[in-house]
């Protein structure tokens, strides 16, 4: 088994080891080494960076999905933060949406071999997606998606009313909020807030929380990639 002794001692310091979840990010790993030699899951390679920038990272988010009954994780890539959150939350759905085929053949993959009954994964661009799932999920979570203008209206529409987005960001989300005001009031929601997190080795990490206050107008997201291409800013 690899020396996951970074993660090991962060999942112990909150409480939530057990062999069996230090056994399935091992395996995670070794799924993830080697897919990533066929297709480009990540940049992130070595053990001691996956265990921090993709295991923990994706776990900070962990206590504020609890209670909740369904997530959704839209561009879910190669599985962060939704897998390592699933792990962890056997009794919470999820539903992991990317429009590559390939990583969605990799989340099966890892679905087997980790036994992760509670995964659904779904082929689809999150526009169509959302327009067949509107206001399903309790939660939505993102991580290296997209500015938050666009995300907003991409996973906004796909949250219940009193549901959440949680969005994961790096030091410059600042702006990223300045931009988003416009949006967030079309679509009920607003800022809930914004928590700051400390990674292994002083990296900061920040989670903004959304909470969805009333129904979206059904027209979003609107198609065309027009919230990547023309987001609505202000």
């Amino acid at each position: 088994m690899q020396n996951l002794t970074i993660l090991e001692n962060y999942l112990k310091e909150k409480n939530l080891y057990s062999e069996e979840i230090l056994r399935k990010f091992g395996d995670y790993f070794l799924l993830l080494e080697d897919w990533n030699k066929k297709i480009n899951l990540t940049a992130i390679t070595s053990l001691e960076d996956v265990q921090i920038k993709h295991f923990i990272d994706s776990l900070l988010g962990n206590d504020l999905i609890q209670g909740s009954l369904s997530v959704c994780d839209i561009g879910c890539g190669a599985g962060f933060p939704s897998i390592p959150l699933a792990i962890l939350n056997p009794n919470i759905e999820f539903t992991l949406v990317d429009s590559v085929n390939k990583k969605i053949e990799f989340i099966k993959e890892v679905k087997k071999e980790l036994s992760l009954d509670n995964i659904t994964t779904l082929h689809s661009r999150v526009e169509d997606f959302a327009k067949e799932n509107f206001q399903k999920f309790d939660i939505c979570v993102a991580r290296a998606v997209a500015a938050l203008p666009t995300l907003a209206e991409y996973t906004l529409p796909l949250v219940k009313v009193g549901g959440k987005l949680i969005a994961y960001k790096g030091i410059n989300y600042k702006e990223e909020l300045e931009n988003s005001n416009k949006i967030l009031c079309i679509l009920n929601s607003k800022v809930q807030e914004i928590r700051e997190y400390s990674l292994v080795g002083g990296d900061k990490r920040f989670i903004i929380i959304v909470e969805k206050d009333g129904d979206c107008p059904k027209k979003y997201p609107r198609g065309g990639n027009k919230p990547r291409i023309s987001p609505i800013l202000g």
